[in-house]
């Protein structure tokens, strides 16, 4: 995908709130005429000692504004807008957030002449220093978070732009999808909290960060407005690192400005700031986020992308149903090479063509060994020329992934965290009392972990291992692969495929561990170097290799119940994993 090249750029699709020849006295541009305005400008301030008599230099002449330095040595920048409502926008944002040590000190102002003074900052950022960007990124959220330490007396002029305000206020009409301006303002609230103003839109250029006492300052802020929110800056970020020579990953960029909007009280996240950025986007028009909400590591398996049945499988499910005398038709649930997963009332039909992945048959015995030791109330089946099928009792509750669906859609409230907490928790009880009862389940998932009111119970049997069941047909390898313990990893890539790699009890507490960190943040637990979706050797590579993302950069929030039910639960060494001990 190509990366936007500038911040201009980076919002292409943005809908503009100024139509085009929206300005109606245009100033002049003539180097000579900008001088005079100037000067004539300067006169309108009270300057402070050592500015006043100094010669002023044209920086810029521009139709919509003259901007000159001030002094010999520079002391001050001055700038004239040509329409009263720019001056006014850029005055406005210096008194919402003028305070901040990230932007230079607003000098004077005066409407009279549309012009402001402004403190001069004359040395560049050094983009060679690593520490340029989170320094460029903190002093953009410094500016966005400006307006909660407001001055006592300005504190109470500001009302209207507050979140609880705006909340119930109509949409801006400039939005060109207003509908999904809500979500963003919602979600910004749980950030922020309701008291907050949201500001934002800088214009953010390489030569537009300054320094002065080794921090970075924002210059030229005319754009900053308390309407749009500072995702907009965000959308921005990587493309102005981009320009300096930084080439930062979107998650990177990410985890950077939540934590610097952490150090002001603004809880971001992670999976609410992408919520958050793909509404606003969705909202303003914007074609692109720049790498920041692609699409992350696909989280769907193969229940999750339901393809369409094949005649045969219908034929197969039909007849399944006439055995059972139910009445049709069923409902499809998943299928895939073959196999199909069906519902009919409280009955969940497998099915499964001559020739279909997965092993049916298997699958069978073993639940008719599981109902042998009380562990299941029984399955009906049959085969045929058509194929096999197997019908069994829905368990009736959520996956484990659902349970943890509002954690990746950034809106779970503390009693839902509570259940999750519990959820996790049983299921892995659930899983240590399965093993001791001497069984490997083989495909351990979160999908394969139904929260019953009874607690967590288990589905899909196909790849399970008992003593006391016959092996499968075909050698074990592996089951949901991004979910995979790194010693299996590293037996799967040393082993031909027709050769069987034992799962043990500690390898699927590594499963289920990993899966927990997938349902909880909504991204693989595997650092993988490449695309996630590409040869199964190369992602064995970076398994084995126990090339890991970072919890505390993908959690949702900070939970030390859930991060050490998955550290210890994903510990490297198998003798280490205890979930739920202290790391």
């Amino acid at each position: 995908m190509m990366r936007s090249a500038t911040a201009a750029e980076a919002l292409r699709g943005l809908t503009r709130v100024r139509p085009h020849g929206w300005l109606t006295d245009p100033l002049p541009t003539d180097p000579a005429a900008a001088a005079d305005l100037l000067r004539e400008a300067l006169a309108h301030h009270d300057t402070p000692e050592g500015v006043s008599g100094g010669p002023v230099r044209v920086l810029a002449a521009r139709a919509t504004a003259v901007v000159g330095t001030v002094g010999d040595p520079v002391h001050a920048v001055l700038k004239v807008h040509a329409d009263p409502a720019a001056h006014n926008a850029e005055a406005l944002a210096y008194a919402l957030a003028g305070h901040s040590p990230a932007l230079p000190l607003l000098l004077g102002a005066d409407d009279a002449s549309r012009s402001l003074l402004i403190e001069h900052i004359p040395h560049p950022v050094d983009w060679t220093c690593p520490t340029a960007p989170p320094g460029l990124i903190g002093a953009v959220v410094a500016v966005h978070a400006a307006p909660a330490s407001l001055p006592a007396e300005l504190a109470g002029v500001f009302d209207a732009f507050r979140l609880d305000r705006l909340t119930v206020a109509p949409p801006p009409a400039w939005l060109p999808e207003p509908a999904a301006w809500p979500d963003v303002l919602a979600l910004a609230r749980d950030a922020h909290g309701g008291d907050a103003i949201l500001l934002g839109h800088l214009d953010l250029k390489p030569e537009h960060a300054r320094r002065r006492d080794g921090g970075p300052v924002l210059v030229d802020i005319e754009t900053l407005r308390p309407d749009i929110t500072g995702l907009v800056d965000l959308v921005t970020l990587p493309a102005v690192l981009r320009q300096a020579g930084h080439e930062l990953p979107g998650r990177e960029v990410l985890a950077l400005y939540r934590a610097a909007a952490a150090r002001h009280g603004i809880t971001w996240t992670r999976p609410g700031l992408l919520a958050a950025l793909v509404a606003f986007a969705r909202a303003t028009g914007l074609d692109t986020l720049d790498g920041l909400a692609d699409p992350p590591p696909s989280r769907r398996t193969h229940k999750d992308t339901p393809m369409e049945p094949t005649a045969p499988a219908a034929a197969l499910v039909g007849a399944a149903l006439t055995a059972l005398g139910l009445d049709g038709p069923p409902k499809h649930l998943t299928g895939r090479k073959g196999s199909d997963v069906w519902q009919a009332g409280e009955q969940i039909i497998k099915t499964a063509v001559p020739g279909a992945r997965g092993d049916l048959a298997h699958e069978t015995a073993a639940y008719a060994l599981l109902r042998d030791q009380g562990r299941h109330p029984g399955t009906l089946h049959g085969s045929g020329d058509l194929g096999r099928w197997l019908a069994l009792p829905r368990l009736d509750g959520p996956s484990l992934w659902e349970v943890f669906a509002p954690a990746r859609e950034g809106h779970a409230t503390e009693a839902q965290r509570t259940v999750m907490r519990d959820a996790a928790r049983a299921s892995f009880a659930a899983l240590a009392e399965l093993h001791a009862a001497g069984w490997i389940h083989g495909d351990m998932q979160a999908e394969n972990v139904i929260i019953t009111g009874d607690g967590p119970g288990f589905i899909d049997y196909d790849r399970s291992h008992h003593p006391d069941l016959e092996p499968a047909a075909a050698p074990y390898r592996g089951g949901l692969i991004h979910v995979i313990a790194p010693e299996i990893a590293a037996q799967l890539l040393a082993t031909d495929d027709d050769t069987h790699v034992p799962l043990t009890p500690a390898a699927e507490v590594y499963a289920l561990g990993a899966s927990l960190y997938w349902a909880w943040t909504g991204v693989r637990i595997t650092d993988y170097r490449g695309d996630p979706a590409g040869a199964h050797t190369e992602l064995y590579a970076d398994i084995a290799a126990s090339r890991r993302r970072s919890i505390t950069t993908d959690r949702p929030w900070a939970d030390s119940i859930l991060e050490t039910l998955i550290t210890t639960a994903t510990a490297p060494i198998p003798e280490d994993r205890r979930p739920g001990t202290a790391v």
